[in-house]
């Protein structure tokens, strides 16, 4: 059987070079793999399990989001991998993993955000909970406070300006010289 430890799939850059189809490790399937096709809607199993085929497709709704595992955490490996999470463990799939943990967080943060699902700490107790909280594919932030006068032009013009109330047009005087208007003949 192919060693499957780590995986590195490469997202596609355009709509349309989904889906993505891999193989990983199926302990239950005839020859110990399955084969994994991923759209960014929904995903399909395949796989053999005593001759017969078998396909099931899933929305991604139907996965908890997507979590960091270690791949040996009773060991002193630093291994870990990010893990579309189902409620049936069976149906997880691991979508990228390492000997290290460098650039796993770039790659959590951007399955995330292309399929949708929110990214999962796991606690202490062994319960997840999103990393940021979310409405639908949108991470929600709080408000933030606005910043006034902080931008790259503040120190053009002195702020005396934007206090200043709005002038009055001038009274424009007669100009008279000897009883006749100054610019009579």
């Amino acid at each position: 059987m192919t060693d499957y430890r780590f995986v590195t799939l490469d997202m596609p850059a355009d709509p349309e070079s989904w889906p993505v189809v891999f193989s990983s490790i199926d302990p239950s399937a005839d020859g110990g793999t399955r084969r994994v096709e991923l759209h960014r809607d929904h995903l399909v199993l395949r796989r053999r399990m005593a001759g017969i085929p078998m396909k099931v497709r899933l929305d991604l709704a139907a996965y908890e989001g997507l979590a960091v595992a270690l791949l040996d955490p009773e060991g002193d490996g630093e291994g870990v991998a990010v893990v579309l999470l189902h409620a049936d463990p069976s149906l997880s799939v691991t979508l990228y993993s390492a000997p290290h943990a460098n650039d796993v967080v770039a790659e959590w943060r951007r399955w995330s955000a292309e399929l949708g699902r929110p990214m999962l700490v796991s606690e202490a107790d062994g319960s997840r909970s999103p990393a940021y909280p979310m409405i639908g594919r949108l991470t929600v932030a709080g408000v933030l406070a606005r910043r006034r006068r902080r931008g790259a032009l503040k120190d053009r013009r002195p702020s005396v300006f934007r206090r200043r109330a709005a002038g009055r047009p001038l009274a424009v005087p007669a100009l008279s010289v000897g009883g006749k208007g100054a610019l009579a003949d």
